[in-house]
């Protein structure tokens, strides 16, 4: 006989409980994720040169309060606000953050990431997937090039 495995729903007085105990609110919470949302489309919403000096730090009621290394980068953040709230709405929708402050300050440490691709062939097992792939050129005077260049690695 199969046995089916029931999941428990928590009861939203429940799960109102278990936020408490953790020291946060509902509204604590959609903020932490809205920052979230945004932090992770950062290099999207403001390019990856700002977004390497910069990240979106809290949301205080519609203030969205982005914390950055440098009044340089401050005041070029400054020329983005409409892009930025433009954003903003897009991806929490309207209304979330109507302004924003950027303060100068650390940014928090990023995680790195393990990559999750295997590491480069080397030597001449790498070399061979060059000329592998080098073979596989149509057009006859690239594929030349291509192995010249092979040739001297």
């Amino acid at each position: 006989m199969k046995e089916e495995s029931k999941i428990q729903k928590i009861a939203p007085q429940e799960f109102k409980n278990i936020l408490q105990n953790l020291g946060l609110t509902e509204e604590s919470l959609a903020e932490k994720i809205a920052v979230q949302t945004l932090a992770k489309r950062w290099v999207d919403i403001i390019g990856p040169v700002y977004a390497n000096h910069s990240e979106p730090f809290a949301l205080n009621g519609d203030v969205l309060v982005i914390i950055t290394v440098h009044s340089a980068y401050k005041q070029e953040i400054l020329f983005m606000r409409k892009r930025i709230l433009s954003y903003s709405a897009r991806y929490l929708g309207r209304d979330v953050v109507k302004k924003i402050e950027i303060r100068i300050g650390n940014l928090t440490p990023k995680r790195q990431k393990s990559p999750s691709y295997t590491a480069d062939k080397t030597g001449l097992e790498g070399k061979q997937n060059l000329v592998s792939l080098a073979e596989k050129e149509t057009d006859p005077i690239a594929k030349k090039r291509l192995l010249e260049l092979i040739e001297f690695l």
